[in-house]
């Protein structure tokens, strides 16, 4: 039994429940990491080290395991998986610098 589904294998309900249920990891994932570092400020006494290196940390959790995943499968493929990968993170770092200019202007 494979580990990971194949998306070729895959009709077009299937593929978009499973953007959906992906969508939906990242979602919670990302409000869990927001709801715990706010609490984590919560502690007088460590909040400089949090907010100055715990959150960036945590921040980036998501971003690495996307890349991490892109890359897993055959070797033969590999590097072009985590280049679509590290595309997406260019991608998404280059939206979140450009989104709070645009507001900006």
């Amino acid at each position: 039994m494979p580990m990971f589904i194949d998306p070729v294998d895959c009709n077009e309900v299937q593929l978009g429940f499973l953007t959906a249920v992906y969508g939906w990891v990242l979602y919670t994932s990302s409000s869990l990491i927001a709801e715990g570092s706010e609490l984590l400020l919560f502690f007088p006494s460590v909040a400089g080290l949090v907010g100055s290196v715990v959150l960036p940390i945590l921040g980036a959790v998501p971003d690495g395991v996307m890349v991490l995943f892109s890359g897993m499968g055959p070797i033969e493929t590999a590097q072009d998986q985590v280049s679509v990968g590290v595309g997406a993170l260019a991608g998404s770092t280059v939206m979140l610098l450009t989104f709070p200019w645009f507001l900006a202007v």
